[in-house]
């Protein structure tokens, strides 16, 4: 938490506004698709990645200077946010410390969103694009990223609640 706020992330409080930091810090997942009890519901109802896995990618991360952070703290506010992970503007990425195979997954394509420049921060249609491909290459790898049956049923969800959304943004305009 500490490393986060070295770096000019601030976590709110529990009783702040459900907004992932500040401006400038606006992660990829910006905006809520569940409410904090659905993403309670999820987190509890899925199998957390195995933590040797998810400390080696920790580490190889680290090496590459990208911040991952985990804490008990940190979890109540994405849960608060309807999350379980978030990646900023930054790269730094932010994750519940149950995190399944598909939100640690999920995590590391929006940092290569990122990296690679295709975020376009305040653009609804470009946020859903994105999320809309980071399900689709889910769904495509989940036997190599070992996602749960479980899991696939979140992301079938996910994907068809950002394609109508997608859909009904291009249809206002």
């Amino acid at each position: 938490m500490k490393e986060l706020k070295e770096r000019g992330i601030i976590i709110p409080s529990k009783s702040t506004p459900n907004r992932a930091g500040n401006a400038e810090n606006k992660g990829i997942n910006a905006d809520m698709l569940f409410d904090s009890e659905k993403a309670r519901e999820i987190i509890e109802s899925q199998t957390p990645m195995d933590d040797a896995r998810v400390h080696r990618v920790r580490e190889c991360l680290a090496s590459k200077g990208i911040v991952l952070e985990q804490s008990v703290e940190l979890d109540q506010y994405l849960i608060s946010n309807g999350k379980e992970a978030i990646t900023f503007s930054d790269g730094t990425m932010v994750m519940h410390t149950k995190v399944s195979a598909s939100g640690f997954y999920e995590e590391l394509i929006h940092y290569g969103q990122i990296r690679s420049g295709r975020v376009k921060h305040g653009d609804e249609g470009n946020r859903l694009m994105l999320e809309i491909e980071a399900q689709e290459r889910l769904l495509k790898c989940q036997k190599a990223y070992k996602i749960t049956e479980y899991e696939v049923g979140v992301l079938t969800e996910n994907l068809n609640q950002y394609k109508l959304m997608l859909e009904r943004l291009l249809g206002r305009r």
